[in-house]
């Protein structure tokens, strides 16, 4: 490539000093690979953010591995054996620590409401966890005394519950029979604790109480539901689950976090996926823009294109002049994209905020002026939809670097065809009407 091909493509890239710096159809293709750029990083921070940041709470609250027991009968459901079972698996290298665990359903009747929860027991009065008393927020972080237990804000919210209020849980009490059935466990305790994961799921449906109340309520005498193993490396889950199942034996089941929610973490991937596919046909329409714009300059250009043959200009310099226009709107709509599309991730937090704000002012405004009735504030991200409180977002920067180098790429592949037709053309027809 000459520096005069390079100068006179970018010469082409600006319009005529009668219709302004650049063309409109230059500038539509630039808005139009920039927009592209823009949007594919912003939904990809958000949705890499929301995935990561789902999957951190979950392994934050639940175990990285669990052991269980498979369930064959009756007689073997839970593991009656957790201690010999826990002094076993320690010998693992990797492995943080390893706390029993009982867990169930059931229903919680309080005032007149009636809803249903996911039990959970860890510990003993006076010795619970530190991965469970990290996420108190007010009241007994030891869960000192034997009859209270530790729910979420958001369900002491939603139901208008407050420390010290009593609350009823209905759970199946005892082992399936088909002499006796199955009998209802009933009991009531005192809220003593708020927590806050900040996964919307845990904090309005979850309980936590200590092992001991929590065999009392299901009737299960000295079992407990499975181990939650914590480890040093998350990232060595799939490794360290296959060597404690190999080193216990297969009357046990051992499952990842990621095993137990897999049909969420595979709908996240999924929808990564099919996002980031239609976004990239937003910048292959641009290359179509980018294909009508170079036509028409080359229509335009005709008698310029004649006289650079008639001097002597080779078409492939004429070819390589056009791909380069092709070049400069996708170099320079991959610059815009990234940067606003960076500036936007890094705040999209505060400009969700701001936006909400401004919204929940005006029609507030609206329905006061006009008397209108109660007006409920708007939520762009409800928690009860996106189960987490916060909008997240996570940059990847390989990711970037791909984005940025397809937009070029597809930019200036779209501008071959026109290149190669203006490569065609004969000069003396070129320039014969001129």
């Amino acid at each position: 490539m000459r520096l005069y091909e390079l100068f006179i493509g970018w010469r082409y890239l600006k319009a005529k000093k009668s219709q302004g710096f650049i063309s409109f159809n230059t500038f539509l293709s630039l808005f139009i690979v920039a927009i592209g750029v823009f949007v594919i990083i912003v939904v990809m921070s958000v949705m890499t953010g929301f995935q990561s940041q789902i999957r951190d709470k979950i392994l934050d609250v639940d175990a990285h591995i669990t052991v269980s027991r498979f369930f064959v009968d009756n007689n073997s459901e839970g593991l009656p054996d957790y201690k010999e079972l826990s002094n076993k698996i320690k010998t693992i290298k990797g492995i943080r620590s390893i706390e029993p665990f009982v867990q169930g359903q059931g229903l919680v009747r309080v005032k007149s409401y009636i809803f249903p929860v996911a039990i959970r027991g860890y510990g003993i009065p006076g010795m619970v966890p530190d991965d469970i008393k990290k996420f108190v927020t007010a009241g007994d972080k030891e869960f000192s005394k034997p009859t209270t237990i530790a729910i979420g804000e958001e369900m002491a919210f939603n139901y208008n519950l407050r420390l010290g209020d009593y609350l009823e849980i209905i759970v199946p009490k005892g082992r399936l029979t088909a002499k006796e059935g199955i009998t209802p466990g009933i009991g009531k305790y005192r809220i003593a604790t708020y927590f806050k994961t900040g996964y919307y799921d845990f904090d309005t449906k979850l309980i936590i109480m200590t092992i001991p109340q929590t065999q009392q309520l299901y009737g299960i005498g000295n079992i407990v539901s499975g181990l939650a193993l914590k480890l040093d490396d998350i990232y060595d889950m799939d490794k360290i689950a296959s060597t404690v199942q190999g080193l216990i034996g297969y009357d046990y089941q051992v499952t990842t976090a990621e095993q137990q929610n897999q049909n969420l973490f595979y709908a996240l991937r999924l929808e990564k996926l099919i996002m980031t596919i239609i976004l990239f046909l937003v910048i292959i329409s641009a290359s179509f823009t980018i294909m009508g714009t170079l036509v028409m300059v080359v229509m335009e250009k005709r008698k310029s294109i004649g006289i650079l043959k008639t001097m002597g200009a080779h078409p492939y310099s004429i070819m390589t002049i056009f791909v380069l226009e092709g070049f400069f709107i996708g170099l320079i709509g991959a610059i815009v994209g990234v940067i606003t599309g960076l500036v936007t991730a890094i705040n999209l937090e505060s400009i969700i905020h701001w936006i909400e704000r401004t919204i929940n002012g005006v029609m507030s405004w609206i329905f006061i002026t006009f008397d209108l009735g109660i007006f409920y504030p708007v939520s762009l991200v409800p928690k009860n939809v996106y189960y987490i409180d916060s909008l997240p977002t996570q940059i990847q920067p390989e990711f970037v670097m791909i984005v940025a180098i397809l937009a070029i790429f597809i930019a200036t592949v779209a501008a071959i065809l026109p290149s190669w037709y203006a490569s065609r053309l004969h000069p003396v027809e070129s320039i014969r009407y001129e």
